[in-house]
Formats: structure tokens, sequence, C-alpha cells
């Protein structure tokens, strides 16, 4: 289609290209913000255990913000070291996976499994058809929303240690993308 508007042009007949509105590929139009180890090691070690929890398995993992507060704890395979993901949440709807390659059985590494546990003894929701991270205010009935503890807990505390990166849970999402399967115990060494 765009070659043929491109003729179009060159002949007169059309005066812009509307497909070159149009996102033809995946590509980035940009490269996304990647933390240091460093920062992300700073930035774990002034949280509380549930923040510190959610960052190490978005980091680790690279799984969405929606499939990571879509995990209950039968999904959480300690055993076997894998996280089953199979659905997410979005506006605290519950619903499949963004695409299905996404649903696919994720390696627990050793550090994020200790985190996970430690995790579990610290909330009252540790029942297997709980959510990981289940919030209190709807006794337990749905997950935390990500985008208030993005907003009033690690931003602050981003900028606190001075991270100026404008961060989101993509933000980090994007550093197990970037990175061949972090080390998330040497992530987490001080």
């Amino acid at each position: 289609m765009s070659v043929i508007f491109n003729h179009g042009i060159r002949h007169d007949i059309c005066g812009r290209n509307p497909i070159r509105l149009v996102r033809q590929s995946a590509k980035r139009r940009k490269a996304p913000v990647v933390l240091s180890v460093a920062d992300i090691q700073k930035l774990l070690s002034v949280l509380p255990l549930r923040e510190r929890t959610l960052l190490l398995l978005d980091v680790g993992t690279g799984l969405r913000i929606s499939e990571l507060l879509a995990l209950k704890w039968r999904d959480v395979n300690f055993r076997t070291r894998e996280i089953s993901v199979t659905r997410s949440i979005v506006f605290q709807v519950v619903g499949p996976c963004k695409t299905e390659a996404s649903q696919k059985p994720i390696p627990l590494d050793p550090y994020l499994a200790k985190a996970l546990r430690e995790w579990r003894k610290e909330t009252k929701y540790r029942a297997p058809d709980d959510w990981v991270f289940a919030s209190p205010a709807s006794r337990g009935r749905r997950p935390y929303w990500a985008q208030t503890i993005m907003r009033n807990l690690i931003r602050p505390a981003a900028v606190e240690l001075g991270i100026t990166e404008r961060l989101g849970w993509h933000t980090f999402r994007h550093y197990a993308e970037f990175r061949t399967m972090p080390n998330v115990s040497a992530m987490t060494a001080a």
C-alpha cells in the first residue's frame, strides 16, 4: 500500500502517504529505559518486602505486571522451581494472557523462590487459591493495584536514591528482556 501511495504522490494524484502513520512492525521507536544492576540493587535495598518481592519477580522473570498480579500461590511450584502463567489481570478484571507465548512455565531462580517464601510467610493470604499479591483492602479477593505501588512507593524511593529515569513496571520487565536471564542473586548482593 505504501508503494502505491508513494507512486500517487509522485504523479500528483494524492498529497501524502497515510500508510506512513500505520505502525508496520513491532520495532521500537526508541530504546526503553533499562536500569543498571547498581540502581536495581539500591532500589531493592530500600523497598519493603512486598514491593521488593514484586520488583524482583518483574526483573527476574520479565513477566508483564498484569501477569505478576494474576499469580496465585498454586501457580508457584517451589519443588520444580517453576511459575505457571495462566491468566492476567487488568483493572482488576481477570482474563487470558496477552499472548499465547506468555502462557509457558517460567523458571524460578533460587533467590526468587526464597523471596517468595519470605513474602508468603508475611502475607495473611497464603492459601493455594489466594493471589500472591492479595490486597488486604479487598480482604484478599483482589490483588493490589500496581500503579498505586509504583506511584506511592517505588518511584519516590527511586527519586530519593537519585535514580532520575522515568520508572514504570515495563522498566523492570525490560531488564529481563535486554539481559539474558538475569542473575537475581547477584543483583541483590550489596
